[in-house]
C-alpha cells in the first residue's frame, strides 16, 4: 500500500474517519491499529523485522532504567543486533544472496537506536506500554521515508488527546496536494528522460548527459519531499506535526548549509549519533575534518552498498573540509574584490556553486556504479555540445516539447514557491486570501496533478526514490 495509490486513499479516510469517531482516548489505538494494518497490507511477511526492533529495543529501554551497570554493554549489543539486520539486508545483494528488503527499515532501526542511545543518556524516560511504544515505531505516515523522530518530538503528540481542529485537517490536506503535485507532475515526469539517459550514457552527448543530471537533482528533490509532504500532511490531519525534513536545500549557500537543509531528520541523527560521539569539533580541527569524513562515511553506507555510496558520502565530507580550509582565501578575495557577501548577486552565485557541487556528487549517487558515474562526469565535462540544447534533441528521450515546457514552468513555480516560503509561512499567507483565491488555488493543484501527473501502462506512480534506502 503506497501513499498514492488509491488503496491508500480509502484507507486514510477510513482512519482518519475512525479516528476522530472514537472517544479521545482510544485514538492512540486507532494509530496504531492503522500502522499495523498499513505495514501488514504493504509487507505482510516481513512486519517480523518491524517487531524485531520494537521488541529488542522496549526490552533494553525498561532494563535500562532499573540496570545502570553495565548499561553500555546491554546497549551496545541491542543496537549491533538491530545494525546486523539492517546491514544483511543492505548488502546481501553483494554476496549474491536474494533478501527482500521491509519497508522503512533504515528509517525505523535509526529510530530505535536513538531510542535505546537516549534512555540510556536519561535523555529520556522508558515508555511502560508496549503498544504505544509499538505505536511510536511504526506510525505509518513517518515509516516509509521518514523523518526519522525521536521519541521526545512524539510522545505527546502521540498519546494526546487530540481535538479535531477544521484548519489543521485543512493544511495536512494542502501538503498533501503539494506532495503529489512534487512528486507525479515534477519527479515522475523528469524520472522519463532520466531513466533513459543514464543507463545508456556513453551512447550521448555532454551536454545532454550534463541536462539528464540536473534533471536527476531535481527528480530525487521532488520525489523525497513529495513523499514527506504527503507524510507530514497525513500525520497533520491526526493533529500530529512531524519534523520538518527539508528547508529548501537547492537555495543553499555552501555544503554545510545544504546539509542543514536537506534530509534534516537524517542530518541531525548523523551529528548527535556519529559525529559528537566521535568527538565532534571538540579535540582540534584535524580531529574534526576526519571526523566529518567519517560521519559522511556512514551515511554513505546507509544510503546503500555500492562504492559509488561510499564515494558520495566521502565527497560530501570532503566538500565541507575543502569548504572549511579555503575559507579564509575567499573572505581575502571578497575583500580585495569589494564583493559584499550580502549582495543578491553574491548570494545567487553561491547558491548557484552550491548546486553545481551538489549535482555532480547526484551523478555518482544515481550511477550504476563508481566507474559509470566518474565516466559519464567526464564526458559532460568532455563532450560540449550546446546546440543540442535547440534542435529537438532533449525531445528524444520519452518527453515531448509541450511535456518538457510543462516540466521547466512547473519547476519554476516551485522556485518561486521556494522563494515565498523564505520569507514566510505560505500556508498561513495562502489561508489570509479571499475564499475565491483559495479555492482558485486548490481547484488548480488539483487540475494540474489530474492533467499533467504521469499515468500510463508500464509505468507505477507509487514507487517512491528514497524507499529503496
Amino acid at each position: 500500500m503506497d501513499f498514492l495509490s488509491l488503496t491508500f486513499a480509502v484507507f486514510f479516510i477510513i482512519s482518519v474517519i475512525c479516528y476522530y469517531a472514537v472517544p479521545k482516548k482510544l485514538r492512540w489505538g486507532v494509530l496504531l491499529l492503522s500502522s499495523l494494518v498499513f505495514y501488514v497490507w504493504s509487507m505482510p511477511y516481513l512486519i517480523g523485522y518491524l517487531l524485531f526492533s520494537a521488541v529488542t529495543s522496549y526490552i533494553y529501554g525498561k532494563w535500562a532504567e532499573k540496570h545502570k551497570k553495565h548499561g553500555n554493554i546491554v546497549l551496545a549489543l541491542v543496537i549491533l543486533a538491530n545494525l546486523a539486520v539492517l546491514l544483511t539486508v543492505k548488502f546481501a545483494p553483494l554476496a549474491g544472496i536474494s533478501i527482500l528488503s521491509p519497508m522503512g527499515i533504515s528509517f525505523y532501526t535509526l529510530q530505535v537506536i536513538a531510542y535505546c542511545v537516549d534512555v540510556y543518556k536519561g535523555k529520556t524516560e522508558a515508555q511502560s506500554n508496549f503498544f504505544k511504544y509499538l505505536l511510536f515505531v511504526s506510525f505509518f505516515p513517518q515509516i516509509l521515508q521518514g523523518p526519522i523522530p525521536r521519541y521526545n518530538q512524539l510522545k505527546e503528540q502521540l498519546f494526546e488527546e487530540h481535538t479535531f481542529d477544521y484548519k489543521t485537517v485543512k493544511f495536512g490536506f494542502q501538503l498533501i496536494l503539494w506532495g503529489m503535485f512534487l512528486k507525479m507532475v515534477i519527479a515522475d515526469r523528469a524520472a522519463i528522460f532520466v531513466n533513459a539517459v543514464f543507463p545508456e550514457y556513453h551512447l550521448y552527448e555532454g551536454t545532454v548527459l550534463a541536462v539528464a543530471a540536473v534533471l536527476y537533482s531535481i527528480q530525487l528533490y521532488t520525489d523525497f519531499l513529495g513523499c514527506v509532504c504527503i507524510a507530514m500532511g497525513a500525520a497533520e490531519v491526526y493533529g500530529i506535526k512531524l519534523q520538518t525534513n527539508f528547508e529548501r536545500p537547492y537555495m543553499a549557500v555552501s555544503i554545510k548549509d545544504f546539509w542543514r537543509r536537506w534530509h534534516i531528520s537524517l542530518s541531525s541523527w548523523l551529528r548527535d549519533y556519529v559525529y559528537i560521539p566521535l568527538g565532534g569539533n571538540r579535540k582540534g580541527k584535524l580531529r574534526r575534518y576526519i571526523n566529518l569524513m567519517l560521519t559522511f562515511f556512514v551515511s554513505g553506507i546507509w544510503h546503500g552498498s555500492g562504492l559509488q555510496y561510499i564515494f558520495w558520502g566521502l565527497m560530501q565530507g570532503g566538500y565541507q573540509v575543502a569548504g572549511e580550509i579555503l575559507q579564509p582565501i575567499r573572505k581575502k578575495v571578497r575583500n580585495v574584490l569589494k564583493i559584499d557577501e550580502n549582495s543578491g548577486f553574491y548570494v545567487l552565485w553561491q547558491r548557484v556553486c552550491t548546486f553545481v557541487l551538489i549535482t555532480i556528487s547526484w551523478v555518482i549517487f544515481r550511477s550504476a556504479n563508481l566507474r559509470a558515474g566518474l565516466s559519464m562526469l567526464k564526458k559532460i565535462v568532455t563532450d560540449i555540445t550546446p546546440w543540442v540544447l535547440f534542435d529537438g534533441t532533449l525531445y528524444e528521450f520519452g518527453i515531448e516539447a509541450r511535456s518538457f515546457m510543462a516540466l521547466i514552468l512547473c519547476i519554476v513555480l516551485v522556485m518561486v514557491v521556494e522563494h515565498f516560503q523564505e520569507k514566510g509561512n505560505i500556508r498561513e499567507m495562502l489561508s489570509q486570501q479571499h475564499i475565491i483565491v483559495r479555492w482558485s488555488i486548490y481547484l488548480g493543484a488539483i487540475a494540474l496533478v489530474a492533467v499533467l501527473g504521469v499515468y500510463g501502462p508500464g509505468y507505477s506512480a507509487t514507487q517512491f526514490l528514497y524507499g529503496q534506502f
